[in-house]
């Protein structure tokens, strides 16, 4: 692959996921967040050796959620015990 630099960077993997497609770049994200299956034109490939980092999901106190961001805070909060 030789040396990459970057030369992008985007709020939401979906958009870099688009410009990888169109061979445009390469996109480092984290596993199953595009999707990778077959007919996307995309793959995943881990790095190595492998990249670990800790993932902290916050708000801020008090302020009123949408009805959709209390459903996505109870089922973050079922799924991982918070």
């Amino acid at each position: 692959m030789g040396d990459l630099t970057r030369e992008a960077s985007f709020g939401l993997a979906y958009n870099g996921a688009i410009f990888a497609r169109e061979k445009l770049g390469y996109l480092l994200a984290f596993d199953h967040i595009v999707d990778t299956g077959p007919g996307s034109g995309l793959v995943f490939r881990p790095l190595e050796p492998p990249l670990h980092t800790d993932l902290y999901f916050t708000w801020k106190r008090g302020r009123p959620l949408t009805p959709i961001a209390e459903r996505f805070c109870r089922q973050v909060r079922e799924a991982f015990g918070g």
